[in-house]
């Protein structure tokens, strides 16, 4: 285990090399450029806020900053979990030139993953900054735990679709079936009180380790107060079982994967 994190530590220069490969190529050529990050989930808030908010008979106001602060946390799990899953056969060519840890491909995945998060934040900062301006302390005081959560989620969620979407072909297009389901039946969009009608969904609603995912934004800058203890036990504990399950996956078939791609 020493040995391959000094791998991984002596590869630094070439996977953050990636990185920024893959940040600038991202918007080549694109009127708004990176600007899209915070722009494509403002427009989306806009359209979903409008709808909901007028079938729900919710206030928009208030309404609005709750989709937008889920979709911009929920883009991560599915950029780990969909898009991550071509993290190792993109690079195949590297992967058969250089004889680097496979992880570094994944880990460039998670970087570029949570910089893109970093950078949609600013939507919802300059949305906070006209309504609870006093809640940016709250949030920027619990920013960097969250940010470290999201990103260890990142590489071991990427990790593990990567490794499944190279020997399975077939996971790239069914894990959009599955994750739009859990869409579906997490507090992304729907607030806590449509799950309070029917108990077994109030009971998932508390289970539900997304719902504590969420709330890492949500509470400071929705609410201006912290995370509670409960949303960083759930939390741990759900990127801990990410984590292990990448571990055990990478060093079970990191020699084999060469010969899947």
């Amino acid at each position: 285990m020493k040995r391959y994190i000094e791998r991984l530590y002596e590869s630094r220069y070439f996977w953050t090399h990636l990185a920024r490969i893959e940040l600038k190529n991202k918007f080549r050529r694109s009127k708004l450029g990176i600007l899209w990050t915070f722009v494509n989930p403002l427009c989306l808030t806009a359209i979903m806020s409008v709808v909901f908010a007028t079938a729900f008979k919710t206030d928009i106001a208030s309404y609005a900053p709750y989709v937008l602060s889920g979709i911009l946390c929920w883009d991560v799990f599915s950029n780990s979990l969909i898009a991550g899953s071509y993290s190792i056969v993109a690079n195949d060519a590297y992967i058969r030139q250089f004889n680097h840890p496979v992880t570094i491909y994944t880990l460039k995945s998670a970087i570029v993953y949570t910089i893109s998060f970093l950078i949609a934040l600013i939507a919802l900062v300059l949305w906070i900054l006209v309504i609870a301006p006093l809640n940016l302390l709250v949030a920027v005081f619990s920013l960097p735990l969250t940010l470290l959560i999201y990103f260890i989620f990142a590489w071991a969620g990427t990790t593990i679709s990567a490794f499944i979407g190279t020997k399975y072909r077939d996971y790239p297009q069914l894990a959009p079936l599955i994750l739009q389901t859990l869409w579906y039946v997490s507090p992304v969009f729907f607030q806590k009180e449509m799950f309070e009608t029917v108990p077994l969904l109030a009971t998932w609603f508390q289970l539900n380790p997304i719902t504590h995912m969420l709330q890492l934004v949500r509470a400071p800058f929705l609410d201006g107060i912290l995370p509670t203890l409960q949303d960083y036990l759930f939390c741990f504990v759900f990127v801990g079982v990410f984590v292990l399950a990448a571990y055990k996956i990478n060093k079970k078939q990191a020699r084999d994967i060469i010969f899947y791609i």
